[in-house]
């Protein structure tokens, strides 16, 4: 019982002293991740994003009919990115990366498919 006791408190004293660093830590990668966040979105959740209407006010249509202008032609992957790039959703560097475009085109693609 007495190690129980003494483990116990020798826990508390030590997370009251790694707890504060640890918070610091925690405060400076999410302070990161939100700076990130302006600059990329994966092409899945960039999809998900046009998909929910999050960019009508750029022109692109959500829902029912932003499956109907991706078969139409009126969306395709540089217009969807584009779209975030005016939103402040997506850094205008994207545009430069053929990998994210077709990606994008891909995942455009499978949006009937869900």
């Amino acid at each position: 019982m007495k190690g129980l006791v003494i483990a116990g408190l020798s826990s508390l004293v030590l997370g009251g002293f790694f707890a504060p660093v640890n918070a610091n830590e925690t405060v400076a990668v999410m302070s990161s991740m939100e700076q990130n966040n302006t600059a990329y979105l994966s092409p899945v959740n960039l999809v998900s994003h046009g998909r929910g209407g999050t960019f009508s006010e750029q022109g692109i249509p959500g829902y029912i009919r932003f499956s109907l202008a991706i078969k139409s032609g009126k969306i395709n992957a540089e217009s969807l990115v584009n779209a975030a790039i005016e939103a402040g959703r997506l850094s205008s560097e994207v545009l430069n990366d053929s990998n994210y475009l077709s990606n994008v085109q891909f995942e455009l693609s499978q949006v009937d498919n869900d």
